[in-house]
């Protein structure tokens, strides 16, 4: 599979998505659990169909219910991340940036080892080589932005749709449906800040990058 653009990540996660569902969700199910799969999924409302092992489904991943966050309320904190005081800020998208990316590599390295299916860890490695990638050329464009680096908490990130422990995220029953679910709000949150620094920036490695994202 060809190194993952940050343009191909929504079809792909559809794509795997659909494979998920007409595989039933984790082949060692049961026939008879009729959780098991995709089926009854909301896909408005991320995270909604999985448990942890052991537990009934409640509803939640991990603590998260993107749901009733309201898509609407992940990205205006998406995009207040970029805007400190109200103004927009390059280094601020670059901080928050590589916190969002280094995030999305802990869940893939997560999914490497606990995926079941083979398309999911192909996905999640891309996601890791993709995500290392742009930090990396991140960092290089910060060092030549003013102002102090800012860190997400973990309150920042959760209102963004993002995970504060992508380590729970190995509990999920089934897991690979999990991953899934939890990766398409942490894009969205991506690309609600691509989508500002658009508007905002006249920095071009800073537009091409959020280019690349939306």
């Amino acid at each position: 599979m060809k190194a993952l653009t940050r343009r191909g990540l929504p079809g792909l996660l559809l794509a795997v998505a659909l494979v998920l569902a007409s595989c039933g969700g984790n082949a060692g199910s049961s026939g008879g659990n009729k959780d098991s799969g995709m089926q009854g999924m909301d896909h408005g409302k991320p995270g909604g169909g999985t448990a942890h092992k052991g537990e009934k489904n409640r509803g939640g991943m991990a603590g998260m219910d993107h749901g009733e966050m309201g898509s609407g309320n992940m990205s205006a904190m998406s995009r207040k991340m970029v805007m400190p005081n109200g103004k927009y800020s390059d280094a601020a998208f670059a901080d928050a940036m590589v916190s969002h990316h280094e995030g999305a590599v802990e869940m893939a390295q997560v999914a490497l080892k606990n995926a079941e299916h083979a398309k999911t860890r192909r996905l999640a490695q891309n996601i890791i080589d993709s995500q290392r990638a742009e930090i990396k050329k991140l960092n290089g464009i910060r060092e030549n932005l003013d102002g102090p680096v800012m860190k997400m908490s973990g309150e920042d990130m959760s209102m963004m749709g993002m995970m504060k422990d992508p380590q729970q995220l190995a509990d999920a029953d089934p897991f690979d449906r999990a991953f899934i679910d939890n990766m398409i709000p942490h894009h969205e949150s991506a690309i609600a800040m691509a989508e500002v620094a658009l508007q905002k920036s006249k920095n071009s490695e800073i537009r091409g990058i959020a280019e690349d994202i939306v």
